[in-house]
C-alpha cells in the first residue's frame, strides 16, 4: 500500500498525534514502537514489519525494533517531506518538466488537482492558484523562511502558514506518488485559525476566504505586527486615494465644512468590481439572453473621474477612487452575488476580458510613470457555476513555463484552449504586472 502523506498523522487507535508510525504495508498509523504499543502489536498480529516515524523520517523493522537504512526508500522520505535547493526553487521559472506518478499517469510540475473531501472547492481553488504566484512559490518552497517565525504568546496561527508551505511543497514534488494531492492538513488549519468560519463541510464562498487567507499569512508571517512588510503584502498589496464628499439634502446647496471631499488614503489587496444589474424582463423576441459587460467598463470605476454613490444610515455620498500605486500581482473579485434575509441571488452577466490588459488607461500619468510596464497578464480566473446556493467552482491556470493554460476542477485537469476562458462566469481573477513576469524575472 501507499502511505498517504497528505492526511494528519493520527494512531488509527489511539487517535494521539504523537509519536507516529506508518506501516508501509498497509498505509495506516500507530503509535509507538515499544513492546505492547499499537505498532509492535499491529506488527504481530498482521506479519506487517516495515514502518516510518513520520517525525524523524527513519523506518523501523517491527517487532525486531531495528533501523532499517536503504537507498530505496528515500523516495518515500521525499513524498513526506519535499525539499527544494535554491537552484530548483529558481528552476520552476522556466521548468517543462512533465512527471510520472506510480500509476503512471503524467502531470505537468505544479498542475494537480486537490480532493474535495466535501464541500472545500471554493477553498481549493484560492490555494492552488496562490501556489502559482511566483514570489509566494519561492518563499514557501524554502521552510527556512517562515521556520522561525514567533508569535504573540497564545496565538493559534502558527499551523496556517506551516501546512500551507507544506501544500505548496507536496504541490510542486517533482516525485509523487499520486496525480493529485489532497489538502486535508491545511483545510484543518484553516478551520482551526479561523475559529469555524471557514468550513471544507459546507460550501463557502472564495472571496471572503482569498481576502481571511491574505490577511492571516500576513498576520502570521509579520509575528503579528501587522504593520511590517511580508511576502504578501509586497505581491498584492496596492493603494488608492478615496475622495468622497457628502450629498446636501434636496433644496439645499451644501457650502457648509461637512460637504466639503475629504481625501483618505487606503491599502488594497483586490479590487471589487460590481456589475451592471441584470435585466428583469425577456428581450422582444421573448427571450432572456445573458448580458455582457467589457471588463474595461467595470474598470472605470478606479479612474478617478467616476463618482460611486454611497448610501448610510445617515447621509449619502458619492465616492472617486484614484489608484496610486500597482501591486505585482493584480486581483478583481467580480460581484456576482446579492444577499438579503430571504434568498441569495447571482447575477449571470458574462465580462469581456482579454488575457492581457493595460491599467495605465485608468491611473494617472504620474502613477503609471513610475513603472517599467503597466500591462498585467492573465495568471488565474476563477469561476462559478450552477445557482447561486451551491454550484461548483473550477479555475483556469496558466502554467507560464510551459505556456500552457489548464482547467482544474477538483481532481479534474484538462488543457485548455485561451479561447474558451473568456466564455466561464469569471468571480475571481489573478493578474501578473508584465514588468514581473518569467521573461522579466529571468532577465534579472
Amino acid at each position: 500500500a501507499v502511505v498517504s502523506t497528505q492526511s494528519t498523522g493520527v494512531c488509527s487507535i489511539s487517535l494521539s498525534n504523537l509519536n507516529i508510525y506508518a506501516c508501509l504495508v498497509c498505509g495506516k498509523y500507530f503509535q509507538g514502537r515499544g513492546k505492547n504499543t499499537h505498532a509492535y502489536t499491529h506488527s504481530v498480529h498482521n506479519n506487517h514489519h516495515v514502518y516510518l516515524n513520520l517525525h524523524t523520517l527513519k523506518f523501523y523493522c517491527l517487532p525486531d525494533n531495528y533501523e532499517i537504512i536503504d537507498a530505496t526508500l528515500e523516495d518515500i522520505k521525499f513524498v513526506l517531506k519535499p525539499t527544494f535547493t535554491q537552484q530548483e526553487i529558481v528552476a520552476l521559472r522556466t521548468n517543462q518538466k512533465v512527471c510520472k506518478a506510480l500509476d503512471g499517469t503524467s502531470y505537468y510540475q505544479g498542475i494537480q488537482g486537490l480532493n474535495n473531501i466535501k464541500a472545500n472547492d471554493y477553498m481549493n481553488v484560492i490555494l492552488i492558484s496562490l501556489c502559482h504566484v511566483m514570489p509566494i512559490r519561492e518563499y514557501f518552497l524554502e521552510e527556512s523562511n517562515y521556520s522561525n517565525t514567533k508569535l504573540p504568546h497564545g496565538s493559534i496561527m502558527f499551523p496556517l502558514i506551516q501546512r500551507f508551505g507544506d501544500l505548496v511543497r507536496k504541490l510542486w514534488n517533482p516525485r509523487n506518488f499520486r496525480s493529485h494531492i489532497s489538502p486535508h492538513e491545511m483545510l484543518q488549519a484553516v478551520v482551526l485559525c479561523s475559529k469555524k468560519r471557514f468550513q471544507f463541510t459546507e460550501q463557502g464562498d472564495p472571496v471572503p476566504f482569498l481576502s481571511w487567507l491574505l490577511n492571516s499569512l500576513h498576520y502570521t508571517l509579520t509575528g503579528g505586527k501587522i504593520k511590517k512588510r511580508s511576502v504578501v503584502f509586497d505581491t498584492f498589496q496596492g493603494e488608492m486615494l478615496i475622495h468622497s464628499r457628502k450629498v446636501p439634502p434636496p433644496g439645499e446647496r451644501g457650502t457648509g465644512e461637512e460637504f466639503k471631499t475629504v481625501t483618505t488614503k487606503s491599502p488594497f489587496l483586490h479590487l471589487m468590481l460590481e456589475l451592471p444589474a441584470a435585466p428583469l424582463f425577456s428581450d422582444d423576441s421573448d427571450n432572456n439572453i445573458i448580458p455582457q459587460v467589457p471588463i474595461y467598463k467595470l474598470l472605470e470605476k478606479y479612474n478617478n473621474l467616476t463618482e460611486i454613490e454611497h448610501k448610510t444610515y445617515e447621509a449619502t455620498y458619492l465616492r472617486r477612487f484614484e489608484i496610486t500605486k500597482l501591486p505585482r500581482y493584480l486581483i478583481l473579485s467580480i460581484k456576482r452575488f446579492t444577499e438579503n434575509r430571504f434568498f441569495v441571488e447571482k447575477n449571470q452577466t458574462i465580462v469581456n476580458f482579454p488575457i492581457s490588459f493595460d491599467m495605465a488607461e485608468f491611473i494617472e500619468t504620474k502613477v503609471s510613470d513610475k513603472y517599467k510596464s503597466t500591462e498585467y497578464n492573465l495568471l488565474s480566473n476563477i469561476c462559478h457555476d450552477g445557482p447561486a446556493k451551491g454550484g461548483t467552482y473550477p479555475t483556469h491556470l496558466h502554467l507560464a513555463s510551459a505556456n500552457q493554460w489548464f482547467e482544474l476542477q477538483d481532481l479534474h485537469v484538462t488543457k485548455l484552449q485561451p479561447q474558451m476562458i473568456t466564455l466561464s462566469e469569471s468571480y475571481i481573477q489573478i493578474y501578473e504586472r508584465a514588468d514581473f513576469s518569467v521573461d522579466n524575472k529571468m532577465s534579472t
